[in-house]
């Protein structure tokens, strides 16, 4: 593994164990068997370090979650499947997913890989929206339904405070979030009852 590498999945861990103000660089450089100048080399600061090391748990939770959406038959497959990949990611990413639980470092949002991701799943979304699949609402309200309950539940469960796993809930809160999101509720509570 490349010594860039080897820094950004130590910092990862440092971070997550023991967040972004009071992980040290001598812990990271230790945990990940680099020197100073190879810290440097690659990373001018903590606060550089930590941006890249959120940007890649970022990119790798937008890439799992996006493979299962944007396959997705159709639209209640799609949002059941995302909420279901999030909690599967989560607990197969702990440290991951503690840094992306943790303050986003400034300009993470403005990234090319993020503003990419953002524009398939809005465009997944309308293109059920126009065919009055699911309720055509902002993407930043839709986000809040489809992921929001899942997110609180995996905060809550990486902090210790839930002893249920992720997996095991993962069913209802899927089902929830397609209550929630589709266009025919009535329907949809029909399908979940099936």
């Amino acid at each position: 593994m490349k010594i860039r590498d080897r820094l950004l999945l130590a910092a990862e861990r440092q971070f997550a164990e023991h967040g972004a103000l009071d992980a040290t660089l001598t812990q990271i450089r230790g945990a990940a068997g680099a020197s100073v100048g190879a810290l440097y080399h690659h990373f001018p600061d903590k606060a550089d370090l930590y941006r890249q090391v959120w940007a890649n748990a970022l990119a790798d939770y937008q890439k799992h979650f996006w493979a299962v959406v944007g396959d997705s038959a159709d639209a209640r497959e799609g949002v059941t499947a995302g909420v279901r990949e999030h909690l599967r990611w989560v607990s197969e990413n702990q440290y991951r997913a503690t840094v992306l639980t943790s303050a986003r470092p400034p300009g993470v949002r403005e990234s090319e890989s993020n503003r990419r991701f953002m524009s398939d799943v809005t465009r997944w979304w309308r293109t059920h929206a126009g065919y009055e699949v699911v309720r055509d609402l902002p993407i930043d309200l839709v986000y809040a339904l489809w992921l929001g309950p899942a997110q609180e539940y995996t905060r809550q469960w990486l902090g210790g405070d839930m002893r249920i796993a992720p997996a095991e809930v993962a069913g209802e809160l899927a089902d929830a979030a397609w209550l929630a999101l589709a266009a025919d509720r009535t329907a949809a509570a029909g399908q979940l009852s099936e």
